[in-house]
């Protein structure tokens, strides 16, 4: 008995030991399990890390094998693949002359070219290129062979891949180029020779980062240098903090403050990353730059703020931001334009309340002597305009030519903004200083509705310019026929002079505007009113060539041979002027030759001494005498030789004129160039 319990004893206790062993393996076997998650997990990490980042083309492969994990039984496209992953040339060409798929890859689209590119095997890429690989082929992720050779810094595969044309600027799935690769893997070199080859740093990974990004995150400071060195899109080359203020990177701009503590640095054009922040309306980079001493009020040359900037933008959270910051309200750019001339302009009510309730000058002028209600009209912002109406703008302010908010709308043909001016109390007859008041200026620019606007409100029809012009005059000017029967129903005179005594009809003549002559005809118009040198219509018509407007006067029985104070005639003006066409049209309706300046030219004399050959032809057609003799005796043939106007000579010699013909003064046309100049004129 006792001998069989010490037995059970021995068993229990061996049982015991056994059971300590099997929690000993058992916890062993636990903590392996758990080192191996744990490598496990850190493996997934780093791999979906990479596959995030896709800089690494062990992210390709499956089941976390890497890809040069082969069968022993591969295939002979594995066996190509493996050869030219460890640049076995011969073993490569083999496979090539026994007629291998020289594009096969595998399941995660690396090819060979991929696979000897990454390891830097150049002859092999070499090879690879000359027996037909697909050059742009890519891998599962989107990776071109350029790509995988940026990554792993192969700067010679780099070189030849280049060289023999592929895309520089090719993006991957997730949108990485191969400069992005290599700037992010520090490979300077790399980076150099694709930036030397057209490669495009502006462009962002699907994230939105770019090269310069990438390699201030990664601290890659010879490549943030360079790719700076190299400038951004466009022209404008802005420094790194500039770009991080226009993209909002507040995380980039922290790094570069930390080297470069100045948040002022200036780009070419004389702006801190400030003003560019507040361009963009960035407020987390803003505040980062004010945090770290960037000067509120830093002005450049053409002294734009940043409030300027913010108030033009209208981001009320900016410009608050701003004004507590310290900026200085009141600043003047070049032009003289403070913040609230800006946010006048733009249309921001808001802003400009802001700044009014801060103690923004409202009656700051600029250079040309516009305040901001001039802005808000030209701008056709209503709400702004009755924003500083309400806090006591004047109204009728004025310009350093004496021009109101009312010029401003007419001239810009803002009807509603007139509306509202002259409902609120602005003066209709206000004059600037060339005397032209907002009727005149609706009047020249054709706009009917401010006109018709001014007009019920008062304003006058009668008023005249500085030169004496009416709307009438302006309107008939421009052409502007509806304007014209507007002011005309209304009562305008066509009679009207200005200071040259110069009506209506005399400025539609001159500038050859048919309709507004016609209309003004049909309404009493002086067909034959004289002006101060007693030129009329007739002779403005004729002077510009308008032969339909002079054939339209001469219907209305216009005196084709009316004389200026110098005794001119239309036809005299037509001759000098060369208007072949309108002289015809002034000859079928009896306009005498014969007729002499006061110098005692006829119109022959005058074609003659101005070289107009086409004219003098027509006249000598139509009877005038070549050798009709002037005041002081002269000929044409005499004015022709003076002015050395060859063509004519020849013209009047063939057609009669005689070279033997003398002036009084004993010349002939023989003798002028030889012996003396007779004097004269037309």
């Amino acid at each position: 008995m006792a001998q069989a319990a010490k037995h059970l004893r021995k068993n229990k206790d061996l049982e015991a030991q056994l059971e300590q062993e099997r929690k000993e393996k058992e916890e062993e076997r636990v903590k392996k399990r758990s080192r191996s998650r744990d490598k496990k997990r850190k493996a997934h990490a780093v791999h979906r890390w990479l596959i995030d980042q896709d800089s690494s083309v062990s992210s390709e492969m499956p089941d976390g094998q890497g890809v040069w994990h082969y069968d022993d039984e591969a295939d002979a496209g594995n066996s190509f693949l493996r050869a030219a992953r460890s640049g076995n040339l011969d073993k490569a060409l083999e496979h090539i002359k026994n007629g291998i798929d020289i594009n096969t890859a595998n399941q995660n689209g690396l090819n060979a070219l991929h696979l000897a590119s990454k390891e830097g095997h150049v002859k092999m890429v070499l090879e690879l290129l000359h027996n037909g690989i697909v050059l742009e082929t890519t891998t599962k992720k989107g990776n071109t062979a350029l790509h995988i050779a940026a990554l792993a810094g192969q700067e010679q595969v780099v070189t030849e891949l280049v060289n023999y044309g592929t895309n520089v600027n090719a993006q991957s799935q997730k949108g990485f180029t191969p400069l992005y690769m290599a700037a992010q893997e520090n490979h300077l070199e790399v980076v150099k020779f694709l930036l030397e080859n057209g490669a495009n740093q502006s462009i962002p990974t699907e994230d939105g980062f770019t090269p310069l990004a990438v390699a201030l995150q990664q601290g890659h400071e010879n490549v943030v240098a360079l790719l700076i060195s190299y400038g951004t899109k466009g022209k404008v080359r802005l420094p790194a903090l500039h770009i991080a203020a226009r993209n909002d990177d507040t995380r980039t701009a922290a790094v570069l403050l930390q080297n470069d503590p100045n948040p002022d640095v200036l780009s070419k054009t004389g702006f801190t990353p400030l003003h560019i922040a507040a361009h963009y309306e960035n407020l987390n980079v803003a505040q980062l730059l004010l945090n770290r001493g960037a000067n509120v009020n830093f002005t450049p040359k053409n002294g734009i703020t940043p409030l300027h900037i913010a108030s033009r933008r209208g981001n009320v959270i900016m410009v608050r931001l701003l004004l507590d910051r310290g900026a200085q309200i009141d600043a003047k750019t070049k032009d003289e334009l403070t913040p609230l001339h800006c946010a006048a302009r733009n249309g921001h009510v808001r802003i400009i309340e802001i700044l009014l309730d801060h103690g923004a000058p409202i009656q700051a002028k600029t250079k040309n002597g516009l305040s901001p209600i001039h802005m808000a009209a030209q701008g056709d912002h209503m709400d702004c305009v009755k924003q500083l109406l309400q806090y006591n703008a004047e109204i009728d302010d004025i310009t350093l030519d004496h021009l109101t908010p009312l010029h401003v709308a007419a001239h810009c043909g803002h009807h509603r903004m007139a509306k509202v001016l002259l409902d609120k109390g602005a003066k209709p007859n206000s004059r600037a200083l060339n005397g032209f008041t907002p009727l005149h200026i609706a009047c020249k620019k054709n706009h009917l509705r401010v006109m018709d606007l001014l007009l019920k409100h008062s304003a006058s029809i009668e008023a005249v310019t500085e030169s004496g012009l009416t709307p009438l005059h302006v309107a008939s000017f421009m052409g502007h026929l509806n304007i014209v029967k507007i002011l005309l129903q209304k009562g305008a005179s066509p009679s009207a002079s200005n200071v040259k005594v110069e009506t209506p009809l005399h400025m539609a003549s001159r500038s050859g505007h048919f309709e507004v002559a016609e209309f003004l005809l049909q309404n009493a118009a002086p067909v034959d009113a004289k002006a101060k040198d007693d030129q009329t219509p007739l002779h403005c018509a004729a002077r510009m060539g308008h032969k339909e407007l002079v054939k339209l006067l001469l219907e209305h029985k216009a005196n084709p041979n009316s004389t200026t104070t110098a005794g001119h005639t239309p036809l005299h003006i037509a001759a000098r002027e060369g208007h072949v066409q309108t002289v015809r049209m002034l000859l079928d309706m009896e306009a005498q030759q014969t007729k002499m300046t006061k110098k005692g030219f006829t119109p022959l004399h005058v074609a003659s001494k101005y070289g107009k050959v086409d004219v003098a032809e027509l006249l000598l057609e139509r009877g005038a005498n070549p050798n009709a003799a002037g005041k002081n005796g002269l000929t044409p043939l005499h004015v022709a030789v003076h002015h050395n106007n060859l063509d004519v000579v020849n013209l009047l010699v063939s057609k009669g004129g005689s070279p033997h013909s003398a002036a009084r003064n004993g010349y002939t046309a023989l003798h002028i160039r030889s012996e003396a100049k007779p004097g004269g004129g037309s």
